[in-house]
């Protein structure tokens, strides 16, 4: 074995056994600073040597690039449910038929702490991780292998002695110190642990699973390993393996030493490190397991025993709204303090105006509270809504209660948002879409400095970017004189942009690059977009009504108004330059799905080349749908409204020409059967 192949080896091997050590055995050897030291030298030994990469790396914990979708994974056997118990009489009545089909007095039973996550299967052969799957609807589930191979937990490599293939059922999780950490700093926390844990697994980018902290827990098998009599034998196997097992699960014999099990666990969730919704109550015997079979659904052996939901009730004091940094109005309800699981609540999200308006919660209402996950506290339902003297209900603010600009709901969003570029709730977010590729493309401004510029207050208004000079730039941390120069050099260039690109960078509701551009190639100037009516804008093809309104209010609400003349003396003045186009597209409206060989915004100036006209979505008026590998409900809109398809290689061929030079003669003999599509 050459020399990097024998260290790349040896990194996996000591990687692989200090994760065993810590996540099944919970003790390690080494700090975390020299288990990192390992891993980043694996990583620059494959980075260098891609041959060397093998499925069991414990590289692969960084992520992958993005898929498209999921591929489908077969579960055998089936994935399936528990029934649910949720009183001393419901188990006594599960006990009793199982103590009277087993012909026994007294049958033995592990508990085990139900923990709320999301169910997972995970095959191994020969030892090595090969694939994971999601429940789903327990006989087909989701491929996750990618993401699961970044949780930490998750084995990617069986300690000596397992079976040649290997299925393990388990849960994956959120310890709650991990979900606190994971919700400081979003705008809109995860709900619940449960919820983080299932987006978090099922996300298309694995390079996002590896940022987010997840654990895993094993509790069983597919098939039962040979040699294996009991749970108990069974937990023992698996955390020999390498997998962590609940520490908290127990052995009872008979009725009462259970339900005496799952109370105590009930009285003590709240000092487990993680979210429990119940107890899972199995047979120990895996003869007895055998003898008492399964229904199509659930197995007859075992139930999960439900704990109560924990709900208080409290006072409405007050409703206030709150601007986070993208200018979306969250709604929050205040609360007199009251205690939740031995947490002081004082107030609550209510999200968005809608799920005001659904929960019907008012001023003075006393409302049902919980925490959701034992987390993040939520208003479950309100308990006084039938009494004649309640409040009036609430109303969503039109004026900002930050800045006083002008408030719009987008089209197709449950969210109210302040429009305002320059509100101080948003200005970060502003500046950052309006240094962006598609806005103004100002290259030296990423995240990092536009969060230093807005942090340090050198720049209140997107116009105060363009004050900025060598001694502003100079006292920033990480910029010397070459990066400041650039920096001006660019924002200088910036001025000269297009119209479509000084649209887009205001960052309107309803208003992406594509519509910027519709809009700015049917009326040209800034000056004529100021003096835009609605139905003047509703004539812009991809323009609606919610859109245009949104337009009109950005340019005539004074607050907002002084954003575009802050820009004109900072030197705007953009015009869309006109651009000659072909004829042979001529009148075709042309929307673009799938992957495509060239980016999208290579496609449409294509198609805009030969004198086509592209939208991002489906209507009546599209003329062409061009859909490659893994197109969804776009390409099934279109066929459902009849509307013509092709994949990538019609268009190229449409862009030729059809022999008898109509646009779109011949446009079946192209498309409608293509293999390249994804129905």
């Amino acid at each position: 074995m050459n020399e990097p192949a024998a260290e790349a080896a040896r990194l996996r091997e000591l990687l692989n056994h200090h994760s065993r050590l810590y996540y099944s055995e919970d003790r390690s050897e080494i700090t975390d600073e020299e288990y990192d030291a390992l891993m980043q030298r694996l990583l620059q030994l494959e980075a260098s040597h891609p041959e060397l990469r093998t499925p069991d790396s414990p590289a692969a914990r960084v992520g992958a690039e993005p898929r498209q979708a999921f591929a489908v994974v077969f579960h055998d056997p089936p994935m399936l449910s528990l029934d649910n118990v949720f009183s001393e009489q419901d188990f006594n009545a599960f006990n009793a038929r199982l103590t009277r089909e087993m012909k026994t007095q007294e049958l033995v039973y592990s508990v085990e702490p139900k923990l709320d996550g999301v169910s997972l299967s995970l095959l191994y052969e020969n030892g090595v991780l090969a694939r994971a799957g999601t429940r789903g609807d327990g006989s087909r589930g989701e491929d996750v292998t990618d993401n699961v191979r970044t949780i930490k937990a998750v084995p990617l490599k069986l300690a000596p002695g397992a079976p040649e293939s290997l299925t393990v059922r388990g849960e994956v999780f959120f310890m709650l110190e991990d979900f606190r950490e994971l919700n400081i700093g979003r705008e809109t926390p995860f709900k619940n642990p449960r919820n983080a844990a299932s987006g978090s697994l099922r996300q298309l980018d694995s390079r996002i699973t590896a940022r987010r902290p997840l654990s895993f827990c094993a509790y069983g098998t597919g098939a039962i390993p040979p040699g294996v009599g009991t749970q108990e034998e069974l937990l023992a196997l698996l955390a020999r393996l390498g997998f962590q097992v609940s520490p908290e699960t127990v052995f009872a014999s008979g009725s009462e030493q259970v339900i005496s099990a799952c109370r105590r666990m009930e009285e003590s969730r709240d000092k487990y490190p993680m979210e429990i919704d119940g107890a899972v109550i199995k047979l120990n015997s895996i003869e007895q397991r055998n003898a008492a079979g399964q229904l199509s659904r659930a197995p007859r052996w075992a139930v999960a025993w439900k704990f109560h939901a924990r709900e208080v009730a409290a006072t409405v004091t007050g409703i206030r709204v709150q601007v986070g940094r993208t200018g979306k109005l969250t709604p929050v309800a205040e609360l007199a303090p009251v205690s939740v699981g031995g947490v002081t609540v004082t107030s609550v999200t209510l999200h968005n105006l809608d799920e005001v308006i659904r929960k019907d919660v008012r001023v003075g209402d006393m409302v049902s509270v919980r925490r959701a996950g034992d987390v993040i506290p939520e208003i479950t339902g309100c308990l006084t809504r039938n009494l004649e003297d309640r409040a009036a209900p609430f109303e969503m603010p039109t004026a900002c209660p930050v800045c006083l600009g002008p408030v719009t709901r987008p089209e197709g969003e449950s969210a109210h948002r302040c429009i305002n570029p320059d509100c101080p709730a948003r200005l970060r977010e502003s500046v950052k879409h309006w240094a962006s590729r598609k806005a103004m493309d100002i290259q030296g401004l990423g995240d990092s400095l536009a969060e230093r510029l807005v942090a340090t207050g050198r720049v209140k208004t997107l116009a105060d970017l363009y004050s900025l000079n060598a001694s502003d730039l100079s006292t920033l941390e990480r910029m010397g004189e070459k990066s400041a120069a650039k920096l001006l050099q660019q924002l200088r260039e910036s001025r000269n942009m297009p119209l479509s690109r000084f649209i887009n960078g205001l960052g309107i509701p309803g208003v992406g690059a594509v519509t910027a551009r519709d809009i700015a190639t049917g009326l040209e100037s800034l000056s004529r977009l100021e003096l835009a009516s609605e139905e003047e804008l509703l004539g812009i093809d991809g323009v609606g009504p919610v859109t245009a309104a949104a337009i009109r209010a950005f340019f005539t609400d004074p607050v907002t108004a002084v954003v575009i003349s802050g820009l004109r003396a900072a030197g705007f003045q953009p015009r869309e330059a006109g651009r000659e186009t072909g004829e042979r597209l001529k009148d075709q409206i042309i929307v673009f799905t799938g992957t495509l060989s060239m980016t999208r915004e290579e496609a449409r100036a294509m198609a805009e080349a030969a004198g086509a006209r592209t939208s991002g979505s489906i209507s009546p008026k599209t003329t062409l749908v061009v859909a490659g590998p893994g197109a969804g409900s776009k390409l099934r809109n279109a066929r459902e409204l009849g509307i013509e398809t092709t994949d990538e290689k019609g268009f190229l061929e449409l862009l030729k020409g059809a022999p008898d030079g109509a646009p779109g003669a011949k446009r079946d003999s192209v498309s409608r059967s293509s293999s390249g599509m994804t129905p």
